[in-house]
Formats: C-alpha cells, structure tokens, sequence
C-alpha cells in the first residue's frame, strides 16, 4: 500500500489514493484485522487555488471562485500501530460522490461494531 520516497531532509511516506470502492473494501479488511485495537478515519476537505504567475517581478494572480477546481474531500484511515506495520490507506471524494460514500460508511461502520466494549455504569441505589 505505502511508496517511500527521499525528500530533501527525511523519508516521506506517500499513501497511494484508492478509488472509494476500493478504499471501502480495504477499510473492511483493515477493521477485521483490528478487532481489538483502534482505527483512525479522517475526513478532510481539500480545495486548490491556483495561481498564475505575472511576469518576473509583479503580483500573482489569483483566478475567481467560480473558476477553481470542484471541491474534494480526503479520506484517510489508519491502523494507529507505530513502525513499519502500520497500515494507511486514503481516498479522495467528490463532493457529488460524498452522500453515496457516506451511506456505504456508515453500513460498514454498523457491521462492524460488535467488537464495541459495553460501558460499566453503576445504577444508583434508591434509598427507601
């Protein structure tokens, strides 16, 4: 799943972008494979503004809202494990794709919260 590459200073891990089927599939397995442990998922919205550059010496410019690029959404999931074993996986939504990948999450969430601990409350005495 996971590219390595040299930067200028460190080794930087690069998450391959899955399609979101792909990424729903993996986020199943990687569920399975953590019955006992901790998954991360993380929503993040993505926009790009793009600049032209001017001629050496003047100011950028920056091009009007309706002009940029559709706006996205980067999910990320992860084992939490330290090391080499850790598992990331990532995907990027389009905003006319997110409603479709949430009800698919949100199933595969159910399904897979039977491994949940109950919580321990005391139930409180009534005093007679």
């Amino acid at each position: 799943y996971q590219r390595r590459v040299r930067g200028r200073n460190s080794l930087k891990i690069i998450m391959p972008l899955l399609d979101n089927d792909s990424f729903l599939t993996a986020l199943a397995k990687l569920f399975e494979s953590n019955k006992s442990g901790s998954v991360y998922v993380t929503f993040k919205t993505v926009s790009h503004t793009e600049t032209r550059k001017k001629a050496k010496g003047q100011t950028e410019e920056k091009k009007p809202r309706a002009q940029l690029e559709e706006q996205k959404c980067l999910v990320r999931a992860t084992d939490g494990k330290a090391g080499s074993k850790k598992v990331k996986i990532s995907t990027m939504l389009k905003i006319k794709d997110v409603n479709r990948f949430q009800i698919q999450y949100s199933t595969l969430l159910k399904a897979h919260m039977d491994s949940l601990q109950k919580s321990h409350t005391k139930k409180k005495k009534l005093k007679e």
